[in-house]
C-alpha cells in the first residue's frame, strides 16, 4: 500500500514537472518568435548586410591597392562609392546597421594605420614625397566632396548638405557624390575620433601624434588649411 502511494505520488509531480517543462518551452518559443518578427536577431546574415559589406570590402582593398585616389575621376567616384555605402546603410532597421557601421569603423582604421605605417616606414629622405602624395589625395577627395555638395545644392538636395539624407539622393538621381555621415555634428565627429583613439594602445597613439604633427607641418609649408579630421 505504501509503495503504490509513493508511486502516485512519484507520478503526479512528474507529470507537473512535464506540463511545466512544456509550458515553459513554449513560452520561449514563443518569445524567441515575437523577437525575431521584430528583428531584434535573424538566423541567417541578412542580404543587406551582406551586400554592404561586400561594398565596404571592394572599396578597402582599392583603397589598399593603390593607397588612395591619383586621379581627380578617381577621388569622384571614391566618394560617390563611400556616399551609396552611407545611403545603404541609413535605410538599414537600427539592429542591422550597427553591424555593417561597426565593420566600416574598422575599414576606416586599417586604411588610416596603413597610411600612417606607409609615412613612418619610409627612408627620411622619401618622407616628404610621401607626405606630399598623401596630401594631395587629402585635396582631391575634399574637391569632390565639395563638388558633390554644390551639386546637390543647386538641384535642391538637401540645403547643400552632402549625405544629409534621403531627399538630396532623391532629388539628385544619387548621381553626385556624397561624403559618409556627411551630416554630422562637430561634436559627433569629436566623439567618434575620441572614440577612435580611445580602441588603441599608447603605442599606436604615439604614432599617430608623430605622424599628425609631421602632417600639419608640411600642409602649413604648402600654405594648405589643416586637414581633415583635426
Amino acid at each position: 500500500m505504501r509503495t503504490a502511494s509513493r508511486s502516485r505520488r512519484d507520478s503526479a509531480a512528474g507529470s507537473t514537472i512535464g506540463i511545466w517543462t512544456v509550458t515553459l518551452g513554449g513560452l520561449v518559443l514563443v518569445a524567441l518568435l515575437v523577437a525575431w518578427l521584430l528583428g531584434w536577431f535573424r538566423f541567417a546574415t541578412d542580404p543587406r548586410v551582406l551586400e554592404i559589406k561586400a561594398m565596404q570590402e571592394a572599396a578597402r582593398q582599392k583603397m589598399t591597392a593603390s593607397g588612395g585616389p591619383q586621379t581627380m575621376a578617381e577621388a569622384t567616384a571614391a566618394m560617390a562609392s563611400m556616399g551609396e555605402i552611407r545611403d545603404k546603410i541609413e535605410a538599414l532597421p537600427p539592429n542591422l546597421r550597427q553591424q555593417v557601421e561597426r565593420s566600416g569603423g574598422s575599414m576606416f582604421r586599417e586604411a588610416f594605420r596603413a597610411r600612417i605605417d606607409e609615412y613612418l616606414t619610409a627612408p627620411p629622405q622619401q618622407r616628404l614625397a610621401v607626405l606630399d602624395r598623401q596630401i594631395d589625395q587629402e585635396e582631391m577627395m575634399r574637391k569632390a566632396f565639395e563638388v558633390g555638395r554644390g551639386a546637390m545644392a543647386a538641384l535642391g538636395g538637401g540645403g547643400g548638405t552632402a549625405g544629409g539624407g534621403d531627399s538630396g539622393a532623391a532629388k539628385s538621381g544619387g548621381n553626385a557624390p556624397r561624403g559618409p555621415r556627411g551630416s554630422r555634428t562637430e561634436e559627433d565627429r569629436n566623439k567618434w575620433r575620441k572614440s577612435m583613439i580611445d580602441r588603441t594602445t599608447p603605442e599606436q597613439r604615439a604614432r599617430y601624434v608623430e605622424y599628425r604633427r609631421a602632417m600639419e607641418e608640411r600642409r602649413e609649408k604648402r600654405g594648405l588649411p589643416a586637414g581633415p579630421g583635426r
